[in-house]
Parts: structure tokens; sequence; C-alpha cells
């Protein structure tokens, strides 16, 4: 009797060793969380966080934590585990990037059920060397993009606001002086002056929107309709110039201040000057602003934002350095302002047209 207790207490403690090895076989090392790295108001982690949630369904034992690029936690989170993609899931030791599942659900979904039971998973080998999240994402900076934000920096900057402006303070000096060196001193600290309280003012904005990323919908919404809004102005300004009628966007108001700035030729008013009118100039700026701000916190561009914001200021200046430099190379005033003129009501529609345009795209997320 006692030889067949032996043998079912065997039997039993067998059973019970096949149990906890097939556990953990679905649960290695006693997995009890799963944990995803996100960036606020991102679609790509959105998708992310949905296919964690759906898989999870499956492993009532198994938790998904989250972890905020810009927390502290989060920081400290990839540091230890060397992540180097938005958004990444990290199963035990497993750590699934963005780029290993290609953006697709179901190949986020097999390889999430590979890691949960144990299996290895192929991932992407991008150097043996570590990067930050921030290094990676600098790295994985699109050529296409960053050629379209300088671009529609570009696009803000050269329009008629600017022209008639800087005709305006290079006759200004010119008459002062006579000396084209005071002119590049002034295209130099004017556009020093635009640059840095657009560079600012958008670090500042984009901060606000990754504190509060629940506002993320209505703020897409909100630039679609500034868009349409300011697109129809510049529409209609190009249509009353057209037909021989006073602009919208008039800068008479801060002429007087420009002219008192430019009488003591120092280099500090020439900086403010230009810092004073990148706020004459937000009508013509501030919609293709907003709109690439709205950009890029809805796509999670976050560790990029700098860049973005550096090539897109460098646009809006880069028509100040170029007609600047050519009145300082001989080309007068006059020259630029009857050019501004002739072609006022052209870079007007061309404004406009392209805000039209861009309106629905900001709001369906095509960019």
């Amino acid at each position: 009797m006692s030889s067949w207790t032996g043998v079912i207490a065997a039997w039993l403690l067998l059973s019970c060793a096949l149990c906890s090895g097939a556990a953990e076989e679905n649960h290695p090392g006693n997995l009890s969380q799963v944990f995803l790295v996100v960036s606020p108001g991102c679609p790509k982690c959105a998708l992310a966080e949905k296919t964690v949630e759906e898989v999870l369904r499956d492993y009532p034992g198994v938790q998904v934590v989250e972890h905020n690029i810009y927390s502290d936690e989060g920081r400290e989170f990839i540091n230890e585990h060397r992540i180097k993609q938005v958004p990444s899931v990290v199963v035990g030791d497993a750590v699934i990037g963005e780029k290993d599942y290609g953006g697709k659900k179901d190949r986020l979904e097999a390889m999430l059920r590979a890691a949960l039971a144990g299996h290895a998973i192929q991932v992407q080998q991008e150097d043996n060397d570590y990067i930050s999240a921030s290094e990676a994402a600098l790295r994985n900076l699109s050529l296409a993009t960053m050629a379209t934000v300088l671009g529609g920096g570009l696009l803000a900057g050269f329009n008629p606001c600017l022209l008639a402006i800087l005709a305006f303070l290079a006759s200004t000096v010119l008459s002062a002086s006579g000396r084209r060196r005071d002119l590049i001193y002034l295209v130099v600290c004017f556009s020093a002056g635009i640059f840095t309280v657009y560079y600012l003012f958008g670090i500042g904005l984009f901060s606000l929107l990754q504190e509060k990323p629940s506002t993320a919908t209505g703020m897409r919404a909100f630039l679609a309709l500034l868009l349409l809004v300011l697109g129809a102005l510049q529409l209609e300004d190009g249509r009353r110039l057209h037909m021989g009628q006073s602009s919208l966007f008039r800068t008479d108001w801060a002429l007087d201040f420009f002219q008192q700035s430019m009488q003591n030729r120092r280099l500090g008013s020439y900086f403010l000057a230009g810092a004073v009118f990148s706020l004459v100039k937000v009508p013509c700026v501030g919609a293709v602003y907003f709109a690439l701000l709205g950009v890029i916190s809805s796509e999670g561009y976050t560790a990029s934002t700098l860049t973005y914001l550096l090539l897109y200021n460098l646009g809006v200046v880069l028509p100040v350095l170029v007609v600047g430099g050519l009145m300082a190379l001989g080309s007068s005033p006059s020259s630029v302002d009857r050019f501004r003129q002739d072609h006022r009501v052209a870079i007007r529609l061309i404004t406009g047209l392209t805000l039209v345009l861009l309106a629905p795209m900001i709001y369906w997320q095509i960019l």
C-alpha cells in the first residue's frame, strides 16, 4: 500500500511540475507586465496601445504599463532597456520597436504572442552601440519631410509683408549712412530677431501641446479652420489688390517704429526691429507655423521637434537674407518694392490656395 502511495505522490509531483512548466512557457519568467513606451498625441503609439490591449485580453494575468518618453520614469526606462524607437513594446527582455513590425497591426500582434509564449522574435539590429531615443529619431529624419518643412517656411517668409518692410528699412538705412555695410548689419540682425522670436514661440507652444495631449483632436480641428479662414483672407486680399483696392494686411502702423529704430543704427535696434516685425508678420507666417506644430505633435516627431522648427524658421528668414543680400550687393530698394507691387497678387493667390489645400490634409492627418 505504501508503494502505491509513493507512486501516486510522485505522479502528482510530476504533474505539478509539468503544469508549472507550461505556465512558464505561456508567461516566460512569470511575466505580469508588458511595457509600452509612447509619445503624447502619436497615432502610431495609439495603434500599438490598441494592439497590446487586444492581445492581453487572452492573458488575464498580464497588465500593460505605459511610459511617456517625457517623464522621468520614461527616460529612465528608455535608458535601462536601450530603446531606440517610439513606440516600443517591451516583453521581458524582448524590445519590439515600430520598425520591427513596420506599422502593421497583425505583425505586431504575432510578435507579441510569440514573445509572451517565450519564443525568440526577429527584431532589426540597427547598430551594436546604444543610441538614445532622441538620437534614433534624428537619424530617422525624413528627407522629404525636411524639404516640406523648409518649403513651408520659404512660402511663409516670402510675401509682400516682408518685401514692403525690407525695402522701407533698406531705404532708411541707406539714406542715413549711404554705406552698404550698414545694410548687411541690418539684414543679419533683423533676421536674427525674427528667427529668435518664432523659434522660442514654437518651442513654447509645442511644449504646451505635449503637456495636454488630450487637446490634439481639438487642436487639429482648430488648425484646419484657421487655415481655411486665413487662406480665404489671402485669396480675398489678392482679389482686392487685383481690383485696385487697399490690402487687408496693412503694415503702415509699424513704419514709424521701424524708422525710429533705424535712426541710431545700433545692432540691438536692428534685432528688436526684427522681433517686432515677427509680430507684424503673424497673419502671413502664423497659419503655416501652427499647421507645422500640429503635424509634429500629432505624428509623434517629438524627438525631432527642434530640428523641424529650426528648418522652418530658417525658411522664414532665408528670403530676408537673400533679398537683403541682393540690396547690399547693389539692387536698389525701389526695385524690390516694384517687384512686390508687380507680383503681390500672385503671391497672395499662391499662399491662399496652399493654406486652403492644407486644411483638409491637416484635419484628416494626410500629412
